[in-house]
């Protein structure tokens, strides 16, 4: 007996473009931005699809890029292609800086001279410190967009970990100086604030006095500095809010100040027979809406330990607005970096976690160390990464380059690579971008150099 199949009931091969939009969207939102502006090409309805806000966001956030936090509500498509683009390209190239290729600096429209304080904010702006005024440069165009001038020569305060992408401004604070007093000169506080868009605005802290060794941090919003020998300020800056920061330990010295989400750390260094002695104390950051200004704050937890570092910076925290959690840093001992944990204790101790570390056994400072560490923190699908990058004299001036990240055994792991004398200029200052591969600074003579290692 021979059957005959009605072809009418097969099913049919559909084809790719025939997936419902959404499918289709939900495909594209895991291939990589080259693939997605190839397929842009290929008919009308993927051109139409690809141009979709909804992929480049997915994109952004499925990619395992090393990106700023977002994509943010003011970024269009076309500059989440160009991000994601740029993206694809500085990833590989960060993974083996040795195959940088020359980069011809980014001109600017005017060349200012005395150069002091750099920062990139965006990967759009270039502020500029001199001794006579700050200048921000529109990095598209080259064209100077704001310039406020300072009638007496400042002292530029440079805290670290300026933030290079998301929505958060930017703060850069100097001193402006005042009378000589009968302790030496004093200066007086001004904040420069700038916004995504590229607005400047300077604050005037005039009850705000500074000596010239003032260390200072910013972040969410607050600004914190020493001075005097006794008196730690914390700033809320778009409120002018000030609060009193009642320290625990007698005043040595204010070297390190790390903000975390809700709290800030202040770590401050005494040397006893030159073994170093680091007091942490971990504070609140105040609700300025509901704690009046001028209010004391007394710290919910501190500890000492006895190590020596030079610079320390955030990777990790969990802490919950108790103040319960833990806390990873990453800190900078001789040229090496190296993880440190912190488990912040119900009795309001810390308690201490330093892989590795202990069986180098750096108690005191060292002959040759790292230097100007930037480090940068970002939240991908591999979790958190970390990227930094210092200098050293050996004795020509060398880099070196770390990459951060969670190992699988829970801990934080660190490699650090040193970089061919060539790759980088011997910048006397810079500013690094490590979002997106920018690099600026001054050498010698003072003139402006800003690098894109990418394109």
């Amino acid at each position: 007996m021979c059957w005959r199949i009605k072809t009418s009931l097969l099913p049919t091969r559909m084809s790719f473009i025939q997936l419902p939009d959404d499918i289709l969207i939900n495909v594209l939102s895991f291939l990589s931005p080259p693939e997605i502006l190839l397929l842009r090409k290929t008919c009308k309805q993927l051109q139409a699809l690809t141009l979709e806000r909804t992929i480049w966001s997915n994109v952004y956030r499925n990619s395992g890029y090393f990106l700023p936090p977002g994509p943010t509500a003011s970024q269009t498509i076309n500059e989440l292609e160009r991000v994601l683009l740029h993206a694809y390209r500085w990833d590989p190239l960060w993974a083996d800086l040795a195959h940088l290729q020359k980069r011809n600096p980014r001109p600017l429209k005017s060349d200012p001279s005395h150069v002091r304080n750099l920062v990139l904010y965006q990967g759009k702006y270039l502020a500029v410190g001199v001794l006579d005024a700050l200048i921000l440069y529109d990095l598209h165009t080259g064209n100077e967009i704001f310039r406020h001038d300072i009638p007496t020569i400042p002292v530029w305060l440079c805290p670290q970990n300026h933030p290079k992408g998301g929505d958060a401004n930017c703060y850069i604070p100097f001193a402006s100086t005042l009378l000589a007093i009968d302790d030496g000169p004093a200066f007086e506080l001004r904040i420069c604030e700038i916004d995504t868009l590229g607005n400047a605005t300077i604050h005037a802290l005039t009850d705000i006095r500074l000596n010239r060794g003032s260390v200072v941090g910013v972040g969410y919003d607050f600004f914190v500095t020493s001075h005097g020998l006794d008196n730690i300020s914390l700033l809320h800056i778009p409120s002018q809010n000030r609060y009193i920061l009642n320290a625990k330990t007698p005043i040595r010295d204010l070297t390190n100040v790390i903000f975390l989400p809700g709290h800030v750390v202040l770590i401050l260094t005494e040397y006893e027979n030159r073994v170093g002695k680091k007091y942490f104390e971990l504070y609140r950051l105040p609700d300025f809406l509901v704690m009046k200004t001028g209010s004391c704050l007394s710290p919910t937890h501190r500890e000492t330990i006895s190590m020596h570092f030079t610079e320390a910076s955030l990777f990790s925290s969990d802490t919950s607005l108790d103040g319960r959690g833990t806390v990873w840093l990453v800190i900078l001992a001789g040229i090496q970096l190296w993880p440190l944990r912190i488990n912040l204790q119900p009795d309001g101790s810390m308690a201490f976690y330093k892989p590795e570390y202990d069986a180098y056994r750096f108690t005191e400072p060292l002959a040759v160390h790292a230097y100007d560490f930037h480090f940068t923190v970002t939240s991908t699908t591999n979790g958190l990464q970390g990227r930094g990058i210092s200098k050293y004299a050996t004795p020509k001036l060398s880099w070196l380059k770390y990459d951060v990240c969670w190992g699988r055994n829970g801990n934080v792991t660190i490699t650090m690579s040193a970089l061919e004398n060539d790759i980088l200029p011997d910048f006397l200052m810079y500013d690094f971008d490590a979002y997106r591969g920018l690099f600026c600074g001054t050498s010698y003579s003072e003139t402006i150099s800003v690098l894109d290692l990418v394109s």
